[in-house]
């Protein structure tokens, strides 16, 4: 299979499944071959309709009602049960696609998925040749410098978790004013502003923790890209997908877009 699989991870409400839709409509409207793949097994709604769904095989409700559990045991139990169906999954997928995407929209608890020997051993069967991470974070919940540097830490647990590509897209920027998103913009571009702001948000003993921090927040900043965007408002969408393209082409033959290279012009 030469498709890009494509793992969308982060915390609970950070817009995983909004991501997947809006990254699928984005394909859609290029004729870009593409296939969702929902791995949550309690998943209630999802905003678009999986062409392959693990609710086919396992759901969070029906584990909850044979072994009487409770919700959260409950979502752990299916998730570790999905592995008996991995098999399943990866078999209607083959199936389906041959090139383009698979896009695979994770539980929204993010640490049963991400921080389990289960989720690692799932992303191993399913992933293909070419795959990466999509990280995402909601930004509304990132706008102090403490609140962003844990962001950035929990992006980097991810990708020495699942040791794969990875790009990290702060969600939700619609819900931020200009100022606070030229902010956080600016953290990215230099980190010692990030420093200065987060000294300034801490005191004493903890202001000399913060620089022990700034180098392994450097080195995440320059090794591991970061995007704004608004899935809701479609905003941003358009640098997420061209590096997601990089990606997809591991850097070879990439043709940036017509219309984005107009706007870089």
């Amino acid at each position: 299979m030469s498709a890009f699989t494509l793992f969308v991870v982060g915390p609970a409400g950070s817009g995983k499944s909004s991501f997947v839709a809006a990254f699928a409509e984005w394909l859609d409207s290029y004729e870009i071959p593409y296939l969702t793949v929902n791995l949550d097994p309690a998943a209630e709604y999802t905003p678009y309709t999986p062409d392959v769904d693990v609710r086919a095989y396992v759901t969070a409700r029906e584990v909850m009602d044979e072994y009487r559990l409770g919700p959260n045991g409950a979502i752990i139990a299916s998730v570790d049960l999905m592995l008996n169906f991995v098999g399943n999954l990866k078999e209607e997928i083959e199936e389906s696609a041959s090139e383009g995407y698979v896009i695979f929209d994770t539980p929204g608890q993010m640490e049963i998925f991400a921080f389990r020997k289960t989720g690692v051993a799932i992303v191993k069967e399913l992933a293909g040749e070419r795959a990466g991470i999509a990280f995402v974070v909601d930004a509304a919940l990132s706008k102090s410098p403490s609140a962003f540097v844990s962001q950035i830490f929990l992006a980097s647990s991810v990708h020495y978790r699942f040791k794969m590509p990875q790009l990290n897209v702060f969600n939700k920027v619609d819900l931020l004013n200009e100022e606070e998103l030229e902010t956080m913009v600016n953290w990215v571009r230099d980190p010692s502003v990030l420093l200065e702001d987060l000294e300034k948000e801490l005191a004493g003993e903890e202001r000399v923790m913060a620089r022990g921090l700034l180098e392994s927040v450097r080195s995440f900043l320059e090794s591991f890209s970061v995007y704004f965007a608004s899935c809701k408002m479609r905003r941003g969408l358009d640098s997420v997908c061209a590096e997601l393209q990089r990606l997809y082409r591991a850097g070879e033959d990439f043709e940036i877009p017509e219309y984005l290279r107009e706007r870089q012009a």
